[in-house]
């Protein structure tokens, strides 16, 4: 015979747990936020001293390596600057005239060397030349007013259909750009591939928006918190600054002039978020300005080493002159030579 399990036993096994009631009611508690505030405060403090020295350093490469470095360059290697000078004269006077003789060769259909002796011919007869540009000039007017109606007509001829410059040859240049001498050594002129100028009309358009927002007609009285933003404002419209205005709007349109202990700790995160963008494209622009010769010259140019490279560097650039500048005036005696050889013999002379 089985025992019998206990009644108390069996109930409490089948008994369901207790649903706790249900209340309706919501209570709203109060974050006390002082210590995230503190915190975001101290984020956002460090963020504006790093971008201010990242700046500061910057400021001091525009201002005073650059100066400094080509003044340092015009004392020391100032015979290689002489030099270059005076090839990059020679050189573009060469080009003019190489140039030239192009245009012949283009305008009427001519050979190398017919447009060679073309242009000493036009060289030594200046108001000839300019009575020959004159009557070019009229003749292109009337074949475009030849084509212009030839098109009302609805007749086309082969330039209609591929374009004006679909049979004529577009001659590279040969022999390229030179850069200035000083620019082209310090990279001045080349602009970081990580960081873009701001947009100008961004920038003023900007600055309208926090200037009606600071107008004593909308709030009353300025303040001092507005009037530090004011001046705030205006410094960083000299520099362009898009990212310091960014923040200054936000602030504007929180109503907070300066941060605080009052501001909102999501502002602070937002404006520190900016601070640290800000610094991010200026550490990539001083990493591209580092790799320039005349980043802190003046502790460089202790190191012998430093001095011997940058004299290398000049004299390249006036060697690499120096060898346009022959090779083009080795085109143009060659040419001289065919036009003296052909001089000999019985040829057509005066006007070509």
């Amino acid at each position: 015979m089985k025992p019998q399990r206990p009644a108390y036993a069996s109930s409490r096994s089948r008994a369901k747990p207790l649903k706790p009631a249900q209340s309706h009611r919501k209570d709203l508690i109060r974050l006390n936020t002082s210590a995230l505030r503190k915190k975001a405060l101290q984020s956002h403090r460090k963020a504006e001293k790093a971008l201010a020295r990242l700046k500061d350093q910057l400021k001091r490469y525009h201002e005073q390596d650059i100066p400094g470095f080509r003044s340092w360059v015009h004392r020391t290697f100032g015979h290689l600057l002489t030099r270059q000078r005076e090839l990059q004269h020679a050189f573009e006077e060469k080009r003019t005239f190489v140039y030239e003789i192009q245009e012949m060769a283009d305008r009427y259909r001519l050979s190398e060397l017919d447009a060679y002796r073309k242009v000493l011919w036009r060289r030594a007869h200046p108001d000839e030349a300019q009575e020959e540009d004159r009557l070019y000039e009229e003749a292109e007017r009337q074949r475009q007013e030849s084509r212009a109606n030839a098109k009302q007509s609805g007749s086309r001829d082969l330039n209609d259909i591929f374009g004006d410059d679909a049979f004529e040859d577009d001659p590279d240049d040969e022999w390229g750009d030179i850069d200035d001498f000083f620019e082209t050594l310090t990279r001045d002129k080349l602009k970081s591939r990580d960081s873009s100028p701001p947009d100008q009309k961004s920038v003023k358009e900007l600055y309208r928006n926090i200037v009606r927002q600071l107008h004593p007609d909308r709030h009353g009285q300025m303040t001092d918190a507005r009037k530090a933003l004011w001046h705030e404002a205006q410094e960083a419209y000299r520099r362009h600054d898009l990212n310091a205005l960014h923040s200054i709007l936000s602030r504007c349109d929180s109503g907070e002039a300066a941060l605080g202990d009052h501001s909102p700790v999501s502002l602070i995160h937002r404006l520190t978020r900016q601070l640290k963008a800000t610094a991010q494209s200026t550490k990539n622009e001083m990493r591209n300005r580092r790799r320039d010769v005349a980043w802190d010259y003046e502790t460089r140019i202790r190191n012998p080493r430093y001095v011997q490279d940058v004299k290398a560097d000049l004299q390249g650039m006036v060697d690499n002159l120096q060898w346009s500048l022959d090779e083009i005036e080795g085109e143009l005696a060659r040419l001289s030579r065919l036009a003296t050889r052909q001089a000999r013999h019985p040829a057509r002379t005066g006007r070509m």
